[in-house]
């Protein structure tokens, strides 16, 4: 008889179960029918209340979830289903989270890379709340568990190629959309590119096109001033302790130093080959010997903050320099961590147009200049916590002790 139930739907089974338990039948037969009947009405309780536990967590967190996506076309020329309003966005690899900071967008930001909880950089400075998201892993790598566990409806991410793209949506099932870094020296178009990406992605176009505004303004502005000084009264200057993976000693460079290039001043090392290329991007760094430096001579030095710590003087060859003898050497503030930071390019800039160019930046007040860049860039003014972190931006160094 309880055979004869199997495929019949709920109502006919507890029919049949109160006629034959209320009917004539061998007394054992009903107790052992009574027993399966309350395992099978628990087990139903318990099904039904899981499934009601899951749907209800599945329309109240992840409501958006079940919104359409819209497609979208990243900078790797992928074609992504994204969703229409992003609300909890992970910034994977170097600068991506940088430039959400940009756009004002820290607010869809649900984790981060474990390095970003502690970098002395002006975006942090600027938004601390994002130091206390919860990590996605250890250093600059994601933990695969852990980025799954964020639950994001969006990653954005630098310096992936298309295949790795693809295999890291594969394995999240998360939309991945691909964006292009950029730099400052011969590729600004493809900065302001991400950016406007960006703001269309985030729903932040108008503060894209501010940051953009206010970027293109200020690169115009550096050049006008400085372009029109002649080849014979630009000064002969080096860029040591340039930060590549690490901190360096002076014997660090990059050719294409950018904040030289933006006051058009002449780059010692600037016929120097890059050295390494990622992500189709030329990243300018060099090692070179202290014979080249010597033979260089540069009439100023400059050096990042992040190796203005270590002493200089404690290699006697230094001291051969014109820039060292005349006390000539000066610190800038750091901005090659986790790739390129564009906002202290341009403050750098101001404070060596200031120093080299007096006459063409007598106007200008650098340390005001920081902060207006900052405050525009950021949307905080972080000049006191940079200061306080590396010192004063263009600092002397003392080269006698």
């Amino acid at each position: 008889m309880i055979n004869s139930w199997k495929g019949t739907d709920v109502k006919v089974f507890w029919a049949k179960a109160l006629r034959f338990l209320t009917g004539p039948s061998d007394p054992s037969l009903k107790g052992r029918v009574i027993e399966m009947l309350q395992i099978s009405y628990k087990r139903i309780c318990i099904a039904t209340l899981l499934l009601s536990i899951t749907l209800w967590s599945c329309s109240s967190s992840h409501h958006k979830a079940s919104e359409p996506g819209i497609p979208f076309t990243d900078m790797l020329g992928r074609e992504v289903v994204v969703p229409a309003n992003p609300q909890k966005v992970v910034a994977l690899n170097a600068g991506t989270l940088r430039l959400i900071t940009w756009l004002d967008a820290t607010d869809l930001i649900c984790a981060v890379e474990g390095n970003e909880s502690q970098r002395a950089v002006p975006y942090l400075y600027a938004h601390p709340e994002l130091r206390e998201k919860p990590l996605i892993g250890s250093g600059n790598l994601y933990d695969m568990e852990l980025l799954t566990a964020a639950a994001p409806d969006l990653i954005i991410t630098t310096y992936l190629t298309r295949a790795e793209a693809e295999e890291l949506q594969s394995r999240t099932r998360v939309p991945v959309v691909a964006i292009v870094y950029g730099n400052f020296d011969d590729d600004t178009a493809t900065v302001f590119k991400t950016l406007h990406l960006l703001g269309a992605l985030l729903h932040r176009t108008q503060r894209a096109e501010e940051v953009t505004a206010f970027i293109r303004h200020t690169l115009k502005d550096l050049n006008h001033r400085t372009v029109s000084v002649s080849a014979e009264l630009r000064p002969q200057v080096y860029a040591g302790g340039i930060a590549w993976r690490g901190s360096h000693g002076i014997t660090s460079t990059e050719p294409r130093f950018p904040a030289f290039r933006l006051v058009n001043v002449n780059n010692v090392a600037q016929e120097l080959p890059p050295v390494w290329r990622a992500g189709g991007q030329t990243i300018q760094n060099a090692f070179i010997d202290k014979e080249q430096l010597i033979l260089w001579n540069p009439q100023y030095i400059f050096v990042d903050a992040s190796a203005a710590t270590l002493k200089l003087t404690d290699e006697p060859w230094i001291k051969i320099l014109d820039a060292v003898k005349q006390q000539k050497v000066y610190s800038l503030w750091p901005y090659n961590w986790y790739t390129t930071n564009y906002s202290t390019i341009l403050v750098n800039s101001y404070y060596i147009g200031k120093l080299l160019y007096p006459e063409q930046f007598a106007d200008v007040d650098p340390e005001q200049k920081a902060r207006e860049i900052y405050k525009t860039i950021l949307g905080a003014d972080v000049v006191d916590e940079m200061q306080n972190k590396f010192g004063a931006c263009c600092q002397q160094i003392n080269m006698e002790s």
